[in-house]
């Protein structure tokens, strides 16, 4: 038995799917993080990326049956209006907020709340997922009316505004800028 091994991209450690690779980076959950992984990443020319989940969405996805890869998932940043932002654009429906502003939404009125890796692409179950474990940070633990959940990975993003009849695609662009400015905290490469 080889301890780490690289199938179809995946990395596994010890038999577990542990993580991927993608490009020159390899990401794996930081339940495996030791010495012996960091050592592997070094001889292999990889950067190492921890990212918490990994083991369980590995563990969750679907494999295919031609190539035996398993499907990565996307992950999400969920987007909530700002304090300062007009009292008349919150916690409304799209088809009110265009009434009142005549414009889709403006990302420059929201910021991130939160930045995940989901085990789905699939976004009610997404949102489902707040309501049977709210999350403290967001505003309710949960996603609510007039946010914007952005599901993404390196091809791009799909943003999706929470309306009263499910989910209203939005199509906007950001800058890198904006995001950093949304989110201080958070790094992005």
């Amino acid at each position: 038995m080889h301890r780490i091994e690289v199938k179809s991209g995946l990395i596994y450690f010890y038999c577990n799917p542990a993580g991927y690779i993608e490009s020159n980076k390899a990401v794996i959950d930081p339940i495996f993080k030791n010495d012996e992984l960091s050592e592997w990443a070094e001889k292999e020319n990889m950067e190492l990326e921890w990212h918490d989940g990994m083991f369980d969405r590995l563990s969750a996805g679907i494999p295919d049956m031609e190539t035996g890869e398993v499907k990565k998932f996307k992950d999400c940043r969920i987007w909530q209006l700002k304090p300062n932002a007009d009292p008349l654009i919150k916690y409304i429906g799209y088809d009110e907020l265009i009434q009142v502003q005549e414009n889709p939404p403006d990302l420059a009125n929201y910021r991130v709340s939160l930045d995940f890796q989901p085990n789905t692409d699939n976004i009610d179950e997404i949102c489902n997922k707040f309501y049977e474990q709210p999350h403290p940070d967001l505003i309710g633990g949960k996603v609510n009316l007039s946010d914007i959940i952005e599901i993404y990975d390196s091809s791009g993003s799909e943003f999706n505004y929470a309306d009263r009849r499910g989910f209203v695609e939005v199509d906007f662009k950001y800058r890198q800028e904006q995001l950093q400015d949304s989110n201080p905290a958070m790094n992005l490469q």
